[in-house]
């Protein structure tokens, strides 16, 4: 396990239940020595990883589980980083470890790996619903309609200029392109290692870096993906915490531009508007459609071995209900709880297969 993860794995065990740190974890099928065979788990609730894009989410699914079933503990809840919350769910198994990560990416196959030379093998993946990264400025302030190539030219640390890379000197959108607003590029951006950011890059500078001529001219791959999603340094973008975004873009001056996650857009009530992208609006249909560009899927990840056996013995109890409620109509289904707080429902099928997924206890696959 990594050093740098053992405060936080103290931190989740005290809350979590620290008094079950020293007993062993029982293999699947068999009790743990010198203790009742039936009944037993190691800790009393759940201990639940996000992003903290998926903070939200993650909250009214522990608050919605702990409502429904009875003599439920309320799930310990930490939002960090999607790369950290996965790492930490990646770091073996046993009570010190969290039970369940949800995401706004899916879990790469180098992550996958790294879990796997950890002991974590049985790993269930459900998707939740669909979200997007949305660029949004405040209700009654000039709208710009911007291509992320655009986006990019704006905010990219470098630009291409003589086959050469120098310093990014754009100070107004329309010194980026005809027809956009006489006004200084300001733009908020959540903080690195947050889930909104990590898609930010991935689906808004990559996509508009990528037919650029000189960065197409770049052989590494790591190299040319920094030209794409290396940042300004001079003032023009602010990073802060993914939570504290909306709040910043309350605060800032006329014109500024946020990067932020569609579920945030829809709890302003209306206090930010969404920039069209490419030529798209992010609503709920034009998620679900994937005629936005710019969305994701929630993704939730449990560690099966966590879960209680036929004798009732494991590491924690819920682990299964957790999973039912998360894949439930009333949860993720068109008027469900987690569309309250901008979550796009999968379409039918899809949800109906994740359904399948959670009473089954299907492990993921690659």
């Amino acid at each position: 396990m990594r050093r740098t993860f053992l405060p936080l794995i103290a931190a989740l065990v005290a809350l979590g239940g620290a008094s079950a740190a020293a007993q062993p974890v029982a293999a699947p099928g068999v009790a743990a020595a010198g203790s009742p065979a039936a009944g037993l788990t190691l800790r009393d609730r759940l201990i639940i990883v996000s992003s903290s894009s998926s903070a939200g989410i993650a909250q009214l699914l522990a608050q919605n589980f702990t409502e429904r079933f009875e003599g439920a503990n309320a799930p310990q809840l930490r939002a960090i980083g999607s790369s950290q919350a996965l790492e930490l769910f990646c770091a073996g198994v046993g009570v010190q470890t969290p039970d369940i990560a949800i995401t706004t990416r899916r879990m790469p196959r180098a992550v996958a790996e790294n879990c796997a030379a950890n002991g974590v093998r049985d790993i269930i993946e459900l998707q939740v619903g669909l979200g997007a990264v949305v660029l949004a400025a405040r209700r009654g302030e000039v709208l710009p309609n911007v291509s992320s190539r655009q986006v990019w030219s704006a905010l990219a640390a470098e630009q291409p200029v003589e086959d050469e890379f120098v310093p990014n000197r754009f100070a107004n959108w329309a010194d980026i392109g005809p027809g956009l607003p006489r006004q200084p590029i300001r733009v908020i951006v959540p903080a690195a290692g947050s889930g909104t950011r990590m898609l930010f890059e991935d689906l808004v500078l990559e996509a508009g870096c990528r037919h650029v001529r000189d960065i197409r001219l770049i052989f590494e791959a790591s190299y040319r993906r920094g030209k794409c999603v290396t940042l300004r340094n001079d003032g023009v973008v602010t990073a802060v915490p993914a939570a504290e975004v909306p709040a910043r873009l309350l605060a800032a001056p006329p014109g500024t531009l946020a990067v932020m996650s569609y579920d945030q857009l829809v709890a302003s009530g209306g206090n930010f508007l969404a920039v069209s992208l490419d030529g798209d609006l992010p609503t709920a249909g034009s998620i679900a459609n994937g005629n936005y560009e710019q969305s994701r899927t929630y993704y939730l990840y449990a560690k099966r071995q966590h879960g209680r056996n036929q004798q009732g013995v494991g590491v924690v109890r819920g682990l299964r209900e957790f999973l039912n409620e998360a894949s439930s109509e009333q949860a993720g289904g068109p008027g469900g709880y987690l569309t309250l707080a901008g979550l796009v429902p999968l379409p039918p099928a899809d949800r109906a297969a994740q359904r399948r997924i959670a009473e089954r206890q299907t492990l993921m696959s690659r």
